[in-house]
């Protein structure tokens, strides 16, 4: 898998981060071995934290017709089910650090069994954390249909994680098309970025004729968006990891473009839509950067002076003749 570099500052006390832009496949073993691998490489070449997409362990669901009660996919789910797997999350684990000298966090999404029902859940491993506590796992908030099938919604609970470097807050995939769920995390809990980790497919066709505009990967498109105006909106980093390919089974191509967003909404750095690569940004200024791009325009001063809720008190729609 092709590394990319890039140094964002010369503050070598600015953590090191690594995307993950890869092609989760539904064969976990696969998939456990090829996170262990980018782990170690993490290691040798500094880096601070690694971000990998959502499911990296059992790939993406499906709806397969020929197979009405999703026997294959519940299969897979319970195989790389995260209580399943801890002997490989515990080398991970066991190999941090915790002393700002190297790789410290690893971000990572899995299936896990609650009560009976899988959940589609973010999980922190770092030496002085227990993975397995409620209290630092984010669980998918807003599932699209084919996800419904196999995982119980997660609750309002959002999940903030403060280090060194600054505050991080958690988004899966299709929680990042509801702005209201990243504002609170910028606005109320005050992280300094916002990790989305995904799995985002691409093709979808937008046309408009008469204007000669077409596009065939609509949904693409909108990965790119979204992250860039979460970014700016709130005035926060986007940190974003995205699987990349077809998928084993359907074939549904997935965008990749795992990147990184200032809070001014610029991509300062952004994967390939077609190939796995790894991106590892040096001494990125997290904390740094904020203040300065908040001290020159910080419309949060604003926001907090005059927003207030929305209520749909007097509003009725209006028939004109």
């Amino acid at each position: 898998m092709r590394l990319i570099e890039r140094y964002f500052c010369d503050k070598a006390n600015c953590p090191s981060v690594l995307l993950v832009n890869m092609r989760p496949s539904v064969d976990v073993s696969a998939n456990l071995s090829k996170m262990e691998e980018i782990v170690q490489l993490a290691h040798e070449k500094g880096a601070n934290m690694v971000i990998f997409p959502e499911l990296c362990v059992t790939g993406y669901v499906w709806d397969d017709v020929n197979d009405p009660h999703d026997r294959r996919v519940r299969d897979v789910l319970r195989e790389g089910e995260n209580g399943n797997i801890g002997a490989t999350l515990n080398r991970i684990r066991d190999s941090l650090r915790d002393d700002g000298r190297g790789l410290e966090y690893v971000f990572y999404n899995n299936a896990r069994k609650k009560d009976g029902a899988f959940l589609n859940s973010t999980f922190v491993l770092n030496p002085s954390i227990d993975y397995r506590c409620e209290d630092y796992i984010y669980d998918k908030v807003f599932l699209p249909p084919v996800e419904e099938r196999y995982f119980r919604q997660g609750t309002d609970k959002r999940l903030t994680i403060k280090t060194k470097w600054g505050c991080f807050g958690f988004l899966i995939c299709y929680d990042l098309c509801f702005v209201e769920l990243a504002r609170k995390y910028a606005f109320k809990d005050r992280v300094d970025a916002i990790v989305t980790m995904a799995q985002w497919r691409s093709e979808a066709v937008r046309e408009y004729p008469r204007m000669n505009i077409m596009t065939d990967h609509y949904y693409g498109t909108l990965w790119d968006l979204m992250n860039s105006s979460k970014a700016a909106y709130n005035q926060v980093w986007s940190l974003a990891a995205n699987a990349v390919g077809p998928h084993d089974v359907t074939g549904d191509y997935f965008w990749g473009g795992s990147g990184i967003w200032a809070p001014s909404g610029m991509a300062i750095v952004r994967a390939s839509n077609i190939t796995q690569e790894l991106i590892l940004v040096h001494n990125l200024d997290i904390k740094g950067q904020r203040f300065l791009e908040r001290d020159d325009f910080d419309y949060h001063i604003d926001f907090a002076r005059f927003y207030k809720e929305i209520k749909d008190e007097g509003s009725f729609p209006m028939q004109l003749p």
